[in-house]
């Protein structure tokens, strides 16, 4: 059975169809408020995506999602039950909101007493989402050894898609990774949330009316974030292609600070004690009038409003700029994610957009752990694809130029050991808005002089990589240039001839090192390698503090 209760398919697997490079791809909605699991083999043409609709604490009722909750044992440090299991004590909510603490909070989202909740039981964000996701994939686990020979399953190689928010930090994205490591899912690849989204709606929209430089916008509404990503066709046959029109918007206004709202509106009402009574009835969810409800609702469907409201604007000014020939259409506005399927959410986006149509795609709540399966799939299978994506951010370093008296008059400056006279001035790398096709190499020339004795230590090189949000990249570092991360290139392996030897003005024997970092754009994260002269050597690792 699917998720709409219809029969379907499951593979035929024999003995002798075994096939040692057969592959399965397991996705992860791990969601701010419920979250998901999907696979599908990637031996036919056109693969079923399978969503688990079992969980523990739900026997008898099937759905694609389970809640993101956890609850400890304070007597014992290992033990805790998760999701819809029987909790003896209050839950743990909210937990992927503190992968990315750097996110600002809405002021109508009330603050949450987690984080001295993990104080008090001596966890970090890190520990309990790396024990959730841990939990949520053991089930699926045992669900999938259920269904097919375990063999075959451990033959099959095994690739695993996370999904993250768009709008999360790289830094939150690295955070995911971890916890993703630490429950033994490894590797895994990330793809942003609306992304996948988009994959899965325009996937089941192919064989529909849809034309090449049609635009569409994916507003994934969830639990904690909301996130819009814009995109364009470029090409409907052998293979739908994408490519994202704007840099993606988003923010943290999700369904979560509905529910809390609405909890806070009901002991306001009743009182404490009595509001924990009340919560375990039918009658909860009639607690509050309706002009109180859509007290409630309003903020939150404003912040959405005014969201959409600026990708719609951004998209159209693009393509007016580009004389584009359908610079004022837009094709269609997709609502996915939980909070997506309201109707209200619907009406409010439709009265502000009358012009565009907009879609509630069958199984919204689960289009995103459907289109991470589809983005793990081979191109031949999958049938869509992103070509490209826009830059959120400006990325680059603080550089040592020239000393131009004319430019820099005023700046700081300091005298090299070859006696040029040099001031600390942006190089930025990748601009914000900038078009990145996918896995496309991106090459950042660096150049370092050693002075004195070559060691290995010397050839450890460090770099903080910097981002700005603002729509024009700093010419000089200032407050509006934070850290991404610390990137280490270790050169020590590297063959000395490689490098000019010079003498600096005091005599002292200097050599210029020049090297290349490559960045590799994916769905969600960048990929740091090294190249001296082309050819691929030493390594990088990048550090998020």
């Amino acid at each position: 059975m699917n998720s709409e209760g219809k029969d379907t398919k499951e593979p035929c697997f024999t003995q002798n169809n075994y096939q040692s490079d057969d592959q399965i791809v397991i996705a992860l909605d791990f969601g701010t408020t419920f979250s998901g699991i999907a696979y599908a083999y990637a031996i036919k043409d056109k693969p079923e995506i399978v969503t688990i609709l079992d969980w523990p604490g739900l026997e008898g009722h099937r759905q694609p999602k389970v809640p993101t909750v956890i609850c400890y044992d304070p007597e014992n440090a290992s033990g805790f039950t998760w999701g819809a299991q029987n909790h003896k004590r209050e839950v743990i909510r909210g937990m992927k909101l503190l992968l990315d603490p750097a996110q600002n909070m809405p002021v109508y989202l009330p603050a949450s007493g987690t984080n001295n909740d993990l104080k008090v039981l001596g966890k970090s964000a890190l520990d309990i989402a790396a024990d959730f996701i841990g939990a949520i994939y053991k089930h699926a686990m045992t669900v999938i050894e259920g269904e097919i020979p375990k063999e075959y399953l451990d033959m099959c190689q095994k690739q695993f898609v996370l999904s993250v928010p768009a709008v999360w930090s790289d830094k939150a994205k690295d955070l995911t990774l971890k916890a993703a490591k630490r429950a033994k899912i490894h590797p895994v690849t990330l793809i942003k949330e609306p992304e996948a989204a988009a994959l899965y709606t325009l996937q089941t929209l192919k064989d529909q009316a849809l034309a090449v430089g049609d635009a569409f916008i994916i507003c994934d509404a969830g639990g904690g974030t909301v996130d819009l990503i814009s995109y364009e066709i470029t090409q409907l046959t052998p293979k739908l292609d994408l490519k994202e029109l704007v840099p993606g918007k988003g923010g943290m206004a999700g369904s979560l600070g509905l529910n809390r709202r609405f909890e806070e509106a009901v002991k306001e009402l009743v009182g404490e004690d009595q509001f924990y009574a009340l919560r375990r009835t039918r009658g909860f969810a009639h607690a509050v009038e309706h002009d109180d409800l859509k007290k409630i609702f309003d903020p939150l469907i404003t912040d959405i409003e005014r969201l959409v409201d600026e990708q719609v604007n951004l998209v159209k000014v693009k393509r007016m700029s580009e004389d584009h020939p359908k610079a004022t259409e837009i094709k269609g506005i997709f609502l996915v994610g939980g909070f997506g399927s309201s109707g209200y959410l619907k009406s409010r986006i439709g009265a502000c957009h009358p012009t565009i149509q907009i879609i509630q795609p069958h199984d919204a709540w689960s289009a995103i752990v459907r289109g991470a399966v589809l983005s793990g799939l081979p191109r031949k299978t999958g049938g869509i694809s992103i070509i490209s994506t826009q830059s959120t951010r400006h990325y680059g370093v603080v550089g040592r130029s020239l000393y131009d008296e004319e430019k820099d008059r005023g700046r700081p400056k300091t005298v090299d050991c070859y006696g040029d006279t040099r001031t600390s001035t942006m190089t930025w790398y990748i601009h914000r808005g900038e078009d990145l096709g996918r896995d496309q190499k991106l090459k950042f020339p660096f150049y370092r002089t050693i002075e004195g004795a070559i060691t290995n230590s010397a050839l450890i090189f460090r770099e903080h990589l910097l981002q700005c949000e603002s729509t024009a990249a700093p010419v000089y570092p200032g407050i509006t240039i934070k850290q991404n991360c610390i990137l280490t290139a270790d050169l020590s392996g590297v063959d000395r001839s490689t490098f000019k030897q010079r003498t600096s003005v005091r005599g002292t024997p200097c050599w210029d090192v020049h090297y290349d970092l490559v960045v590799t754009v994916s769905s969600a994260v960048m990929k740091f390698s090294l190249e001296i002269k082309g050819k691929e050597i030493g390594s990088v690792e990048a550090k998020y503090d």
